[in-house]
């Protein structure tokens, strides 16, 4: 009952935005096939659609992109253009909803992308993905993608398609912070490494805090932590003699115009006579970041183009002082002889 719930308040949110987006307004300018533009959020191809086989391909040609590449230890700012990117789908109609199965050589995938919004039988129109997937075989449907933070709009015209992504980052920072920051992964971590029991990653984790309720209780037990006082953003807890105190100074989360996202953490652990602080900055490369002086924070990847060429490319910016933050909580600690 609780899934059927929260699908239909799903579509119903699907539906307006899919109206909102107005798609009776789509040229049926066939010529228009370039998903180059200045909205990195939308893309406009070429349209082929066989009503009597419900089959269709999408075409989409001079995509660009950026990429920050590795040449000769220097990074370099690119513009990236793909010749095209062809996508095939078999459809089909059940009662208003859209499903859209991959097609390859072979055959057709046994699991669809369902979409709402547009009007049954009617593939013209305007469709947004619902994040579900259905099982053509069995007919079982379930959640596959998260849609609360982002609407995936399609819309489609005789010879024309046009995709726009609408994300919902304030909905996102919301969520987060309703949540606070005491139920995450680096406070799991947190207790186990004050009690000498375990690692710890940076404090980037403290935005980690989705669902980790049982993680926290299993942590508070195996680690012999006693909760004295808290909120969503600082606690104070025992473990054996000692008494510390987290504060969250910072927890930032941002929107990268890639639809990925940037995070800055700064927090702070104290024994109520040594303060340890550490910072960390998660961020998606940009032109400003592509700069041969931030190598270091970077991990170096490669791939090959479309001729087969290998190149050296990076794309996530991390600086963090964790490793001096993990020296510091070493001295706050437990001492050993005393760890559970």
């Amino acid at each position: 009952m609780k899934y059927t719930l929260l699908t239909a308040v799903s579509s119903a949110f699907l539906i307006a935005a899919c109206s909102d987006s107005n798609p009776s307004s789509a040229s049926n300018d066939s010529s228009t096939n370039s998903a180059s533009n200045n909205d990195p959020n939308s893309a406009t191809g070429t349209l082929y659609v066989d009503e009597s086989q419900h089959l269709m391909v999408t075409t989409f040609t001079d995509v660009h992109g950026n990429r920050c590449d590795l040449e000769n230890d220097n990074l370099i700012w690119k513009t990236i253009t793909k010749n095209a990117i062809i996508d095939s789908f078999e459809y089909e109609f059940i009662g208003d909803t859209l499903v859209l199965y991959d097609y390859y050589e072979g055959g057709a995938d046994n699991y669809g992308k369902l979409y709402v919004g547009g009007t049954a039988g009617n593939i013209y129109g305007c469709w947004v993905y619902t994040g579900i997937e259905r099982n053509r075989k069995t007919g079982e449907e379930e959640h596959s993608t998260n849609t609360r933070y982002v609407t995936r709009t399609y819309t489609y015209a005789p010879g024309k398609v046009t995709i726009n992504l609408e994300y919902h980052m304030d909905l996102y920072v919301a969520d987060e912070q309703e949540r606070g920051y005491m139920e995450s992964s680096f406070m799991v971590e947190l207790y186990g490494y004050l009690a000498r029991r375990s690692h710890m990653d940076d404090v980037i984790n403290i935005m980690d805090n989705e669902d980790l309720a049982s993680s926290i209780a299993r942590s508070i037990e195996n680690n012999g932590v006693q909760i004295i006082e808290g909120t969503k953003t600082n606690q104070t807890f025992k473990i054996g003699d000692k008494t510390y105190t987290v504060t969250i100074k910072k927890a930032e989360t941002t929107l990268h115009y890639s639809g990925r996202t940037n995070r800055e953490a700064i927090v702070e652990v104290s024994d109520g006579t040594t303060t340890c602080s550490s910072y960390a900055i998660y961020k998606n490369v940009d032109e400003n970041l592509c700069k041969t002086e931030n190598l270091e924070y970077f991990t170096v990847k490669d791939d090959e183009d479309e001729d087969g060429n290998k190149y050296f490319y990076v794309s996530r910016y991390k600086n963090t002082d964790h490793e001096k933050f993990q020296e510091c909580l070493s001295t706050i600690a437990l001492p050993i002889t005393e760890a559970p």
